[in-house]
């Protein structure tokens, strides 16, 4: 008797216990949802110095680390209303080559190289290399960047 009451203690202990949830890897519509926030950030605000595309593709609490200093969106308001004012800008065309991209939970990490290239009148004027990294989470609204970080990588 003393068996079966341990038995079945331990059986009811077991049954109340919550279920982990299991590790699902990153699927192929996650891993391109990834590519385009980062495509389109660039496409739209870095390039195209459009700031009412924020909310698009940043949470409100978005921060960039770059190069040494913290961007929040008001910043980079700030940096688009400055190249605006600029006449005869060059034109920046961004091309990613992506190192990894990874889910954690409700969480997407991407590492990638950015390679912008700067034209005038249909001449190269200036290329850009960095290397950069993102995390994009899932929000109400859908996936957004929440945070990048970003260093020069070099001609």
């Amino acid at each position: 008797m003393k068996y079966l009451v341990i038995a079945l203690s331990f059986t009811l202990l077991c049954s109340c216990q919550t279920q982990t949830k299991e590790y699902q890897p990153i699927t192929e519509q996650e891993i391109q949802i990834a590519k385009d926030l980062i495509q389109g950030s660039f496409d739209d605000l870095w390039a195209g110095l459009d700031s009412t595309k924020i909310s698009k593709y940043h949470t409100d609490d978005f921060i960039i680390l770059e190069q040494g200093e913290i961007w929040d969106n008001d910043r980079i308001k700030e940096y688009i209303r400055k190249k605006l004012a600029r006449a005869n800008r060059p034109k920046r065309t961004n091309r990613m080559e992506y190192i990894a991209i990874d889910k954690y939970g409700e969480s997407i990490q991407i590492a990638y190289y950015n390679f912008a290239e700067f034209t005038q009148a249909d001449t190269l004027v200036s290329e850009a290399k960095w290397l950069e990294s993102a995390l994009a989470v899932s929000t109400k609204d859908g996936w957004k960047l929440k945070m990048m970080h970003s260093t020069w990588a070099g001609d």
